[in-house]
């Protein structure tokens, strides 16, 4: 089904946002956004305006917008002002290197799973922000030559699509944690049955 054609009867119980892109290079999208925040963020909170309303009124609904444990490692600074911070979270800092521009759009993402739980929990819409587990064997670095050559020597001890996906899809579909939000979450639980929290709202 085509966005367009989403009518007043269509529901949509489960949105998974889940855009990303690595790029070893600047580069900007056609809207002039740095490449990791327009695409990995921008275009998140650009299909969230169109489909929301549809989510709204689905409800009860769950929203997971995926994040990355690099968020952690994006270079803010107690000196910092909010302009600083901002530029950094937009990729605009050009003293940042590709994997701090990531895991900033990556944090950003987090902001924008908890912004999502303030405003639309109460709306019965439940809003997760995911870290799929590190070493998920995807081509997320299909444009940076080192990238590929890591993914090839860990590729035996790295995790497939469908484990990378588990923690994702548990929180979308699981009733354990329909009533959870406003959270973030990595590892679906093998042994201890739920997801271990890395992170929440304020």
């Amino acid at each position: 089904m085509e966005i367009g054609t989403l009518g007043c009867t269509d529901s949509i119980h489960g949105l998974i946002l889940n855009a990303g892109v690595f790029r070893p290079t600047v580069l900007t999208t056609k809207d002039g956004f740095e490449s990791h925040f327009g695409v990995n963020v921008v275009a998140h909170f650009a299909l969230l305006r169109v489909l929301l309303p549809v989510v709204r009124r689905s409800a009860l609904s769950r929203i997971v917008i995926l994040s990355s444990t690099l968020s952690t490692r994006v270079g803010f600074k107690k000196s910092m002002n909010l302009e600083q911070k901002l530029r950094l979270l937009c990729g605009e800092d050009p003293s940042t290197s590709a994997l701090q521009k990531y895991g900033a759009s990556k944090l950003a993402d987090m902001h924008l799973a908890f912004k999502l739980h303030r405003d639309e929990n109460q709306n019965g819409i439940s809003t997760y922000s995911v870290h799929p587990g590190d070493a998920v064997k995807t081509d997320i670095f299909r444009n940076s030559p080192a990238g590929k050559v890591l993914s090839f020597l860990t590729t035996p001890f790295t995790k497939n699509s469908s484990q990378g996906a588990a923690t994702t899809v548990y929180c979308a579909t699981h009733p354990e944690v329909k009533e959870i939000s406003g959270k973030g979450s990595e590892r679906w639980g093998v042994t201890r049955g739920v997801v271990e929290e890395i992170g929440r709202d304020r």
